[in-house]
């Protein structure tokens, strides 16, 4: 585990930096350690106690597992909870909002936003959007409508261009079935797809030295084939109120800025069915005045993502690393894939 930090990242910034955060989609790094969190100090802690709270309000029913106990009070347990359905997906939630609260608290100059799939959800609470209940109503929905209509189907990481993963789609004779679902930096994409075609897709890939990895993501996500959950997860979530942006929001999907006039209960729909373009996004909140980025989430995958991206703009990730200095690059990005891990070996 990592060392927790300082009670104060303040120092980590100049005085005119802009800092914009940046929500992972599920399953980024495993088990939070929102522990480290609430340890920086008594305001991080009530604050991460807070956030626990308004979680628990808007979990749908009983059967679920306490987060408090498994994110705080007994991390060692998080392991067996995860494997009821949705709960990494809360837990990832969970830790956004917290570690996006603790840092404004501590003073980090926020300026933007962007969220990364599943991570936009947390983006627009955190920009004041939804409230955290309603944002956890969300997450749970989605995680239902995901399993049910993308069943069948995963995804998969591959270390090559956009370009170079069409190629290796179009040699195992699987164009129009798997798909580009992301492009998370610049030679980092992921595919989604059936499960036999993503399988030979990925194979092939290997099979031309390409690394490309099966993610933890059992069901399809950003594939056309998933048209139609994008219009059931609507009526699902349509009813919760939609508030002012107070933090401006880039979206990867739409390739701008959020707006008010904006339907933002259909923006997060779009996540299903259309893809994801990270470093448009980064490079767009960067152009507008962005001179850090700091993850808003458990692990550092997109401080990664955003230093393949624009390796000038330093990075800080709270519950992972110290702020990363403008120019320093990573060991090759194989060692970690960005934005969702490798399918863990059964237990």
């Amino acid at each position: 585990m990592s060392s927790p930090l300082p009670p104060g990242w303040t120092h980590e910034f100049k005085p005119d930096d802009q800092c914009a955060f940046l929500f992972p989609g599920t399953g980024s790094a495993g088990a939070p350690e929102l522990q480290q969190l609430s340890r920086t100090g008594p305001r991080a802690a009530r604050i991460v106690g807070d956030v626990l709270d308004a979680v628990h309000e808007g979990l749908p029913g009983p059967g679920w597992p306490s987060l408090r106990t498994i994110l705080l009070d007994d991390p060692g347990g998080y392991r067996a909870a995860a494997r009821r359905q949705g709960v990494p997906q809360l837990a990832a939630y969970t830790a956004s909002v917290a570690v996006d609260r603790v840092l404004r608290a501590e003073g980090v100059p926020l300026g933007y936003a962007v969220g990364q799939s599943f991570g936009e959800i947390a983006a627009l609470v955190c920009a004041g959007v939804f409230s955290i209940s309603d944002g956890a109503r969300m997450a749970v929905s989605l995680v239902g409508v995901l399993a049910r209509r993308g069943a069948g189907g995963g995804m998969g990481l591959m270390e090559a261009t956009e370009d170079g993963t069409r190629a290796c789609i179009r040699a195992a004779g699987a164009g129009g079935e798997v798909v580009v679902a992301c492009l998370n930096a610049p030679g980092v994409t992921v595919i989604s797809g059936p499960e036999a075609p993503l399988e030979a897709v990925l194979a092939s890939a290997q099979a031309a030295g390409v690394r490309a990895i099966r993610l933890a993501v059992p069901y399809l996500s950003h594939h056309p084939a998933m048209a139609g959950a994008d219009d059931e997860w609507y009526e699902m979530i349509r009813p919760f109120p939609q508030r002012p942006l107070e933090v401006t929001v880039y979206s990867p999907v739409r390739g701008r800025a959020y707006r008010d006039d904006d339907d933002l209960h259909r923006a997060l729909t779009d996540c299903i069915v259309k893809p994801v373009r990270l470093p448009q996004a980064l490079r767009a909140v960067h152009e507008a005045g962005a001179t850090a980025f700091a993850e808003a989430g458990a692990g550092n995958a997109l401080c990664q993502c955003a230093r393949l991206t624009l390796p000038e703009v330093p990075t800080l990730a709270p519950l992972r690393e110290r702020r990363r200095p403008a120019g320093q690059r990573d060991d090759p990005v194989s060692k970690s894939a960005p934005g969702v891990h490798p399918v863990p070996p059964a237990p």
